[in-house]
């Protein structure tokens, strides 16, 4: 079923069991930051408990009933299950929002789709045309009437951003005076195709700071048949982050567990690998440190991933980068162009432009280092190398 603005509709209609499906969105929004969230609203339509705003920071409602989850081929989405939500919960609200510059009419194509056990089954698609100077979206609701759910596809704009959806909702935004903690940012950039970019500039005159990029991935256990004769061989993976730099003095090399060039965070190249995760199992996953304090040294860093032992499914792998500068939005890349036929993924090229951090993704797959340095013009001597 395509749902047209405004049009209201029994959930039983898009879902026969009209209780458990998934939303999955999508935007077209190139340079643009995008948040979205599900708001769970009372009878007033009012956050009267913010542990019912779903969003990356806060993934799951206390019951249960919503769940961040993206689906294949979308954005990001939303696993519902409208018989956990207490009586107190009578609307969900999902709602898409600009962090930063820009405008909803600078938007391409969008959708919110319906997904039966991972079957669309019903969808509604706006664009950037449908909108002017609005910087957020209500997308579409879902809400309780005689005893029913039924939804409305909304694609109604709204002038604030996020933050001021939430106080429209009733709920709250931290204030200037630091908390005992600090607050969690409500942005996230997920780089999503081949050259998407975002530039990162300091703020005022502090350095980036400590820079953090963090490869986690999904391990493998157990055992696999080889051959017609039976046999086996181990399905884990060893999957390892590395990089490559060069700095503004023109001196370049690498990064990485292979070779024991683990790099240093105090001294040239002001990059380091804190971890060799050969499982998959270690919780942080494995991290590269970038000194902010010294990125006027460094011209560019490309970002790579490969498989040390065990053979290459980066499918099953579902592996991917964060990049975390502070007071920026968190960065994030996922490596689900795969090619299993290939052990060498370069993910992403860091570049100084004028003291700003221009993240750019790449997502190539490669047969070895040696073609990662060929395709970005790196000029490096290689040798076979292991790990102790």
């Amino acid at each position: 079923m395509n749902l047209t603005r405004g049009q209201r509709t029994r959930i039983t209609e898009l879902v026969p069991n009209g209780q458990r499906f998934t939303l999955g969105i999508a935007v077209d929004a190139p340079g643009l930051m995008l948040d979205f969230a599900c708001f769970g609203l009372d009878a007033q339509g009012r956050l009267a408990d913010e542990r019912y705003m779903t969003f990356f920071n806060q993934p799951a409602t206390p019951c249960g009933g919503v769940r961040l989850e993206t689906p294949s081929g979308d954005q990001v989405g939303f696993t519902i299950d409208l018989s956990k939500l207490p009586a107190s919960i009578e609307r969900l609200t999902l709602t898409v929002a600009l962090d930063g510059a820009g405008t909803m009419a600078q938007i391409g194509q969008g959708h919110v789709r319906f997904l039966d056990g991972g079957k669309e089954s019903g969808r509604f698609a706006f664009s950037g045309a449908d909108f002017a100077d609005e910087r957020a979206l209500m997308l579409l609701e879902m809400y309780r009437k005689d005893c029913q759910w039924r939804t409305c596809a909304l694609g109604q704009g709204f002038k604030g951003g996020l933050a001021a959806i939430v106080e429209h909702f009733g709920g709250t935004v931290a204030a200037d005076t630091p908390p005992p903690q600090p607050p969690v940012s409500l942005s996230k950039i997920t780089l999503e195709k081949h050259g998407n970019q975002v530039s990162l500039a300091k703020q005022g005159n502090a350095s980036h700071g400590e820079m953090v990029i963090n490869l986690n991935w999904t391990t493998r256990s157990g055992t696999v048949k080889k051959g017609l004769f039976g046999g086996v061989r181990s399905s884990s993976i060893d999957l390892d982050l590395g990089c490559l730099f060069e700095l503004m003095d023109g001196s370049k090399s690498v990064v990485q567990a292979l070779g024991n060039a683990f790099g240093d965070f105090h001294q040239p190249p002001y990059i380091a690998l804190d971890a060799d995760d050969r499982s998959g199992t270690r919780t942080e996953g494995e991290n590269l440190r970038i000194n902010g304090q010294h990125w006027d040294v460094i011209r560019r860093i490309v970002v790579y991933a490969f498989i040390y032992e065990g053979t290459p499914n980066w499918a099953e792998a579902n592996a991917r980068i964060t990049i975390t500068i502070p007071d920026q939005p968190q960065i994030e890349i996922q490596l689900d162009s795969s090619r299993n036929d290939r052990p060498m993924c370069a993910i992403a090229l860091l570049e100084n432009q004028g003291g700003s951090v221009q993240i750019t993704r790449l997502v190539d797959y490669y047969r070895s280092h040696l073609d990662v340095d060929k395709a970005h013009h790196w000029g490096l001597d290689w040798v076979r190398g292991r790990k102790d």
